[in-house]
Parts: structure tokens; C-alpha cells; sequence
């Protein structure tokens, strides 16, 4: 937590971090209901890129690999 990019994120008197967190759950869950996986990567994709604009760096770049990889896929197919 020494790192600059706290520096940057003063102690809040007050702040009730749990209270916050759950708010934010409560928030994405009615965001993200009924979403299917794509929409859902893209929700968080663009939440990610709002962050990295409010501290300053530039979004890092997408991996264009999957993020999830079950074995089945993996498999040879010669069983």
C-alpha cells in the first residue's frame, strides 16, 4: 500500500468500507441481472477502463486468449 497511486487516495473519517462494498455489489448485481457472459465481460471491461481514466494510466492492452478454458476443450479428441 506505499505504492504512489494511494498516495493519491487520502483516509476517509467515517468511511465504512463494508457499507460501500456492498452498496457497489448491490449496484452491479441489478446492473448485470439477467445478463448473458459476453455482456457481462463487457460490463466489467468498461468499468475497468473508467478506473484506469480516474487514477491517470492508460487501459492496459486485452488478451485476445480466453479467459476460461475448460479440459474438454483442451482434450486431443482421441479417446
Amino acid at each position: 500500500m506505499s505504492s504512489p497511486l494511494w498516495q493519491r487516495f487520502p483516509v476517509e473519517p467515517g468511511l465504512h468500507a463494508l457499507e460501500v462494498k456492498d452498496h457497489l455489489q448491490a449496484r452491479v448485481m441489478e446492473d448485470t441481472k439477467g445478463a448473458s457472459a459476453a455482456a457481462l465481460v463487457g460490463y466489467f471491461r468498461e468499468a475497468s477502463r473508467r478506473l484506469w481514466h480516474e487514477v491517470g494510466c492508460a487501459y492496459p492492452e486485452s488478451v485476445t486468449s480466453p479467459m476460461l478454458v475448460h479440459d474438454a476443450d483442451q482434450s486431443s479428441g482421441s479417446d
